[in-house]
């Protein structure tokens, strides 16, 4: 496993993400410090509610039997 170390750079402290992890550049992520100390980089992902995405999951349900009073009838 790779180690890396802080530096600082400007007003913040840095860490350098090692190419073989296969982060790409400009990729955005959520930060947040959690439990004994460990740093967490969770990427940040578009909210699907704020676009004209359709999310109808129709598909998913091929394969299920429904009962008729989960269906309505």
């Amino acid at each position: 496993m790779p180690t890396v170390k802080t530096r600082k750079v400007g007003n913040s402290t840095t860490v350098t993400i090692p190419q073989e992890i296969g982060v790409g550049i400009g990729e955005e992520f959520f930060v947040y410090k959690g439990i004994d100390g460990v740093i967490v980089l969770a990427p940040k992902v578009e909210n699907p509610f704020l676009t004209d995405q359709d999310l109808h999951q129709e598909e998913v349900f091929n394969d299920v039997d429904f009962l008729a009073t989960e269906i309505g009838e």
